[in-house]
């Protein structure tokens, strides 16, 4: 597939992923499901989309993941850091649900290079975007969050 039948798609899915991130967090009138629920099937679903399983098991691999990343995406890990949430915690249990696509095909080590990306980088942002003065800040760091989840959904094909 070429760059650019991958970029494009990619791309817009990204958006999409950050949207309903951001829409996740924000509370009423919207859902915390948005964002835990809606965001693995979009991810998963660029990732079929840009290289299709060959065989049932790629195809069965898709539900864990989903199920894992859902999970995943429910929880900041507060209870296991004092009552702190932890972001890089966060972002690498959402890279490592990507775990079960090593049944189809996907490289070990591309899922743990995607969970120090996410990890790495959401844990970043957010000490980095605490020691600024920016206004909405949740704005920035939950765009920020759904889109890197998704933007890095092509790693899994290398």
């Amino acid at each position: 597939m070429s760059k650019k039948k991958i970029l494009l798609p990619t791309l817009i899915a990204s958006i999409l992923g950050a949207i309903l991130y951001r829409l996740g967090g924000i509370g009423k009138p919207f859902k915390t499901w948005m964002r835990d629920w809606m965001i693995p099937p979009l991810a998963y679903g660029l990732l079929f989309y840009l290289k299709t399983p060959v065989d049932l098991v790629g195809w069965l691999m898709i539900l864990p993941a989903i199920i894992l990343t859902g999970l995943a995406l429910t929880t900041y890990w507060d209870d296991l850091f004092g009552g702190v949430d932890n972001f890089y915690m966060h972002g690498a249990m959402v890279g490592l649900a990507a775990f079960p696509f090593i049944w189809s095909g996907v490289h070990w080590w591309m899922i743990l290079i995607r969970l120090i990306i996410l990890g790495g980088t959401m844990g970043a942002l957010n000490i980095w975007i605490n020691k600024t003065q920016i206004k909405h800040k949740d704005w920035i760091e939950e765009l920020f969050r759904g889109f890197i989840i998704v933007a890095t959904i092509p790693l899994l094909l290398l």
